[in-house]
């Protein structure tokens, strides 16, 4: 089923067991460390499946940001027809 979805390139909707910053984090170049995370926690968010491990997924958001999610914080991945639950 993920294999399927990443060949499609479809999007899909991501469940977090915790809510979570989704956004691009700025990081200051001078110093090499992140900035303080800005913006409201999700719990669900949409994106394009690109890559799937056992033990994480690789989602491209619509701003165009990759996040590597650990399958441990995913509730669920769904494309709205099929739902997906890591074990």
């Amino acid at each position: 089923m993920l294999a399927n979805w990443r060949k499609k390139l479809a999007t899909v909707h991501v469940e977090l067991k915790r809510p979570r910053v989704i956004d691009v984090v700025p990081i200051d170049f001078a110093g090499g460390e992140p900035v303080e995370r800005q913006g409201k926690p999700s719990q669900r968010f949409q994106g394009r499946l690109i890559y799937f491990t056992g033990a994480d997924v690789t989602i491209r958001r619509p701003s165009s940001a990759i996040l590597v999610i650990d399958n441990y914080e995913i509730v669920a991945i769904s494309d709205g027809k099929t739902r997906f639950e890591p074990r």
